[in-house]
Order: C-alpha cells, then sequence, then structure tokens
C-alpha cells in the first residue's frame, strides 16, 4: 500500500502539517506555523480567518511537492465560530474555544425554581435527552457564543448566511462547500444524536432562536466535504480536484491516533490542555462530574470524555517564570527530584476548569512551598498536580467505559519519560505511548481520510497499522501518588470559595 495523505493539525497557537504514509502511519514530513490568538478584551480570545488560511497554504506550499497526496484532511480546534455571510465572506473574526464571553447563555438554561449543578432542571433535561450534555457555565459553546453575537452584534448576526467552526472554514475555502463533522456539530448542543443520529434538532434550534438554515450540512468525518477547486489548489499547491475529507475535531482525531479505536479502551491527552477519553457504542453521561460523549470520527460511535483546560500550558507557564528555557532541562531536574516533589503540590486550574468539577473560578497554585524547596520541586510538582487532576477524572470515564489495565498516552506532554511514568503511578496502570506520540492528531486524521477513501476496511485495521514507542508500569511509588491524590482533591473543597472570592469578578 503506498500512497500520502496531506493532513492538518490546527491547534490554537500553532497549526501543524505532515504528509503520512498511508501504511504505516508515521508522519514522513512535517512542517509547523505559529497561528495568533488575539485578546482585545479580558475573557475574549479571538484568531483572524484570513491569516489562518495564509498560514495552511504556506505549510501546504512547503510539503506538497515532497510526494504524491492522495487526499486533504483537516482536524482543527474545536468550540469555535465564525459567522460567513452569502458570498463566503467572514463577518468577524473568528470566537475561538478559550474565550467566555457568552458566560451565562443561553439565559434559559440558568433561571427558573429548580435547579439542578446550577441549570434549569427541565431545560437541562431537554438538553440531555436530543444530545447527550448541554452548554458549560463557562460560556466557550458554540451556542453560547452565537447567542452573544446575537444580542451584542445584531448587524453581523442579520448578514449571517452559515455560521461555521474553525474547520468548516478550512472546508469552505478549499472546497466552496459549508460542511461540519459530527462531533463539531455535537458541541452546538443542536444536534439530536440520539441512538447515532447526527441532525440539527429544529425544537432545540427554535427555541433557543438559531435559525436552522444558519447551520452547515453535517457529513461523516470519513466523507468527502467536496473537492479541491482551482483557486484554493493554486493556493495550496495541489492539484485541482483533489478529495478534501470531512475530517474532525482535533480531540476526535487524537483519539484515532492513539490507537485506542475498540469499545471502551481509553486514551489521555496531553498538550496544552489534556483530556482522557474512550469510543463507546452507546452514549454514556456522568453529569454531576461534567463528563459526556459526543460523537467521534468514527461513524457509528461516540467519545466518552472529560477535558481539562490546562496541562502542558501548565509547565510553560511555571518554566516562564522559573527561566528555565529547555525542556532537556526540565526532564533532568524531574527525574532527579524525589516523587513527591518534597511536600509540594501544585494545582493546575490556570484558567478554570471543565471536568471533574466546572468551575470558571478556580485558579492554580503552588501550595507547601519551604526555603528548601528547588526549581526540580516545583518544575516536578507541575507534573505530579496535573496527573493529580488527570486522575480525577480518568476514575469517572473509567466507571462509564471500562476497566483498562492499560492506557494509550499521546500529546507533547508524552515525549518526558519522567511524566509518562509518573502518570503510570498515579494511575496505577499501564501506560502505553505510541510512535510519534505529538502527531497523533495528525495520524488519525490521516487514519480518517485513509478509510474514507476505502484503503482499510475500518478503524481498527487502520489502528493496527500504529506502533506503540514504549510501555511505562506503575512502580512503588504508587503509594505516593495515592496519598497526594487525596490531598489534591482536599485542597479544591477547602479554597473553591476563595477562588470565587478572588476572580468572579
Amino acid at each position: 500500500m503506498a500512497g500520502r495523505i496531506l493532513a492538518f493539525d490546527v491547534g490554537t497557537t500553532a497549526v501543524k502539517a505532515g504528509l503520512v504514509d498511508v501504511s504505516t502511519f508515521e508522519v514522513v514530513a512535517y512542517a509547523q506555523r505559529r497561528n495568533e490568538v488575539l485578546f482585545p478584551r479580558e475573557g475574549w480570545a479571538e484568531q483572524d480567518p484570513e491569516t489562518l488560511w495564509r498560514v495552511v497554504s504556506q505549510l501546504s506550499a512547503d510539503l506538497a511537492g515532497n510526494s504524491e497526496v492522495l487526499g486533504v484532511v483537516f482536524a482543527a480546534q474545536m468550540a469555535g465560530v465564525l459567522p460567513m455571510d452569502r458570498g463566503g465572506a467572514p463577518l468577524r473574526r473568528m470566537i475561538i474555544w478559550l474565550d467566555e464571553r457568552g458566560r451565562g447563555y443561553p439565559r434559559e438554561l440558568w433561571g427558573g425554581a429548580l435547579r439542578v449543578k446550577g441549570y434549569n432542571l427541565f431545560r437541562l433535561l431537554e438538553f440531555i435527552r436530543a444530545t447527550g450534555g448541554a452548554p458549560s457555565a463557562t460560556g466557550k459553546d458554540p451556542l453560547s457564543k452565537m447567542l452573544w453575537i446575537r444580542d451584542n452584534e445584531p448587524d453581523v448576526w442579520s448578514r449571517t448566511h452559515k455560521f461555521l467552526d474553525v474547520k468548516g472554514y478550512l472546508l469552505y475555502r478549499a472546497t466552496g462547500n459549508f460542511v461540519t463533522s459530527p462531533d463539531e456539530a455535537n458541541l452546538t448542543w443542536l444536534l439530536d444524536t440520539r441512538r447515532g443520529r447526527a441532525e440539527w434538532d429544529l425544537r432545540l434550534a427554535g427555541r433557543y432562536g438559531i435559525p436552522p438554515e444558519k447551520l452547515p450540512a453535517v457529513k461523516k468525518s470519513v466523507e468527502v466535504a467536496g473537492r479541491l477547486t482551482r483557486e484554493a489548489a493554486g493556493e495550496l499547491g495541489l492539484s485541482p480536484g483533489l478529495a478534501v475529507f470531512v475530517g474532525s475535531g482535533d480531540m476526535a482525531a487524537a483519539a484515532v491516533g492513539s490507537g485506542a479505536v475498540g469499545e471502551g479502551e481509553i486514551h489521555i491527552y496531553v498538550g496544552t490542555s489534556d483530556w482522557v477519553a474512550a469510543h463507546v457504542r452507546e452514549r454514556r453521561l456522568d453529569l454531576f462530574h461534567y463528563v459526556g460523549s459526543i460523537h467521534s470520527a468514527i461513524p457509528d460511535a461516540y467519545l466518552l470524555v472529560a477535558e481539562q483546560e490546562v496541562a502542558g500550558a501548565a509547565l510553560d507557564k511555571v518554566m516562564e517564570l522559573l527561566g528555565v528555557a529547555d525542556y532537556g532541562e526540565v526532564e533532568r531536574l524531574v527525574s532527579s527530584t524525589q516523587p513527591g516533589a518534597g511536600g509540594v503540590i501544585f494545582l493546575p486550574w490556570l484558567y478554570g476548569e471543565r471536568a471533574p468539577i466546572d468551575d470558571p473560578h478556580v485558579r492554580g497554585g503552588v501550595i507547601n512551598l519551604s526555603l528548601r524547596s528547588g526549581r526540580g520541586e516545583v518544575l516536578r510538582a507541575v507534573m505530579e498536580g496535573v496527573a493529580m487532576n488527570i486522575r480525577w477524572a480518568f476514575r469517572y470515564v473509567e466507571r462509564l467505559a471500562r476497566f483498562n489495565p492499560e492506557v494509550r498516552v499521546v500529546g507533547g506532554g508524552a515525549l518526558s519519560d519522567t511524566w509518562c511514568q509518573i502518570l503510570a503511578d498515579a494511575l496505577g496502570r499501564v501506560v502505553v505511548r505510541v510512535s510519534q506520540p505529538r502527531q497523533a492528531v495528525l495520524r488519525g486524521a490521516a487514519a480518517v481520510a485513509a478509510v474514507g477513501l476505502g484503503l482499510y476496511g475500518n478503524f481498527s485495521d487502520a489502528a493496527a497499522r500504529f506502533r506503540v514507542d514504549r510501555r511505562f508500569t506503575p512502580s512503588e511509588n504508587r503509594v505516593v501518588y495515592d496519598k497526594l491524590f487525596k490531598v489534591f482533591v482536599d485542597l479544591y473543597s477547602s479554597l473553591k470559595n476563595n477562588f470565587k472570592s478572588l476572580n468572579r469578578l
């Protein structure tokens, strides 16, 4: 089997492109460029769509001449909103997933006498019944952002022909078609996902004032969104008419790229943020710990997921504050520091949290710092704090999936042997690192396209080609982390009201 897929991983701060060999799913050529985030106000986060397309075009031109490309596929940051006019022009900058301006929308969801976790009980049940979940109080969901535009930018609202997500915009630029994937559509909380369906729920859309005609067509991730237009082909340095696949959000692509594609198999992603997820055949939900199911990149399957806001970004922030610029130096310092970090505990909630607590007010901290604490203790505490947070979410995901003696790990954080070992000890599970863990999104997106091309009959056949790099077995340090975990959870209970007092404004 020969040929390569041109895959894109459109992240928050960087865009990656890779030529992926369809026989091994190894990335054989790679390029990356910065993706600028704009913060016009506190709690706002935007990106310029034209700049994003220019970055994608430059990356494609860098790689396209290296070999014959069988198809193009995008995986992108999820939960973005971009209003487009009838002529296909953006009406404003993209409001990306980080943005919290829509906090409190939809208003109807948070009022009334009968409430559960702040939700109006009847409205919540209506969302859950149809979609399997509901918008968060943080305002980061697409529905909240669309309603904010309606109330605050009426001219943009009235001129909007379609609301697109980040990947949907790239698909439009490539093919001229307004298309989204089931996983992205699911996060609007306007999609009927019962019994494998992926159809816009007209009743919910009507109740919350979203005209269904403003929503794009929903197609399976493995379907062809369209063919590369002549104009787009010229900008990308590719041949006109090339198949462009619908693809998926980055989370769904990474789930496939982890190789954990079987029923109930769990993977952990450790990148800028982190999540714990598993593919399941039926929707499952833990409302009280913010674990839910969305459509996955695998047709007829769901992705059970607990998403957490900050992982690698916490390490980067602390490295900046400590004046440590090299990850190799971090690995040296952390590996030479004893488990438990000399009693120092790090709280990784630098941007609020989603699971297993939905708390926009909570923030990070270094607890129990002493005059004897050094850089090694603080950096190890960061890795351990992220691992404790992952463990907190992991137990709720595993209850809904199944017991997993082995857990796959992907993302940039998985490049650290020490962090992988900390995860194995914290979870009490064998942690399996796949080859090229940082390129899991590119690998998963390419697998979506390869199945769509008919090169593989199913995702299990494709994942069987993925190479395992190393297994990390739990050590005697598990006892240390069992004690640390109890303190970690107790600290949130003790401090949450203080965080609310400090940060609610």
